[in-house]
C-alpha cells in the first residue's frame, strides 16, 4: 500500500536525522513507528515472537539474545536491558 503524507518542515527533519541514527531509510522508520505504535494503541495481546520481529527483527529476539546477529540489533537489545532491566 502507498502511503503520502505531507510534514511539516520541523518533523521531515527530525524523521531524517532519526532514521539516518539508526541507518535505514525513512520509508522503514515510518513502518517500524506505526508498528510500534499500534501495539501500544491496540489492546490485542501479541505473541512474544511477534513482539521480538517488531522491535528486534527476524534474526533473534528479546529472550534469546545469544541469537541476535546484527550489531545493530544486539546494541539496541543491550541499551534496552540496561535502561529497564528487562528481557533476561
Amino acid at each position: 500500500m502507498t502511503l503520502s503524507i505531507r510534514l511539516p518542515s520541523e518533523d521531515e527533519s527530525l524523521l531524517e536525522r532519526a532514521a539516518a541514527a539508526l541507518r535505514i531509510s525513512k520509508s522503514e522508520f515510518v513502518r517500524r513507528s506505526i508498528s510500534a505504535y499500534a501495539v501500544k494503541v491496540l489492546p490485542a495481546q501479541l505473541a512474544d515472537e511477534e513482539i521480538d520481529a517488531l522491535y528486534i527483527g527476524r534474526s533473534g529476539g528479546l529472550r534469546r539474545p545469544e541469537d541476535v546477529a546484527d550489531p545493530a540489533c544486539k546494541a539496541i537489545l543491550e541499551r534496552l536491558r540496561e535502561k529497564h532491566g528487562y528481557a533476561r
